[in-house]
């Protein structure tokens, strides 16, 4: 789709239910490309296996219980 045609939430006419399903198709889409990414990181990292598994279970230094760090504000 051409720029000028691009679908965005200050564009798109909330009334054509054709419209709003091609809005609603791009930006899923765009989110399962970050997810993805994001995926990707993670198991680059050694966060995550293959499969999507969390391998790191322990807690960095400053949010464990024992830490001294306060964020409750």
């Amino acid at each position: 789709m051409p720029i000028a045609n691009r679908l965005t939430i200050e564009n798109v006419n909330l009334d054509d239910e054709r419209e709003m399903d091609a809005f609603d198709d791009r930006a899923i889409a765009a989110g399962m490309e970050r997810v993805r990414a994001e995926g990707d990181e993670l198991r680059r990292r050694g966060i995550l296996d293959p499969q999507g598994n969390v391998l790191v279970k322990e807690l960095p230094a400053d949010m464990r219980e024992t830490s001294e760090s306060d964020f409750s504000g």
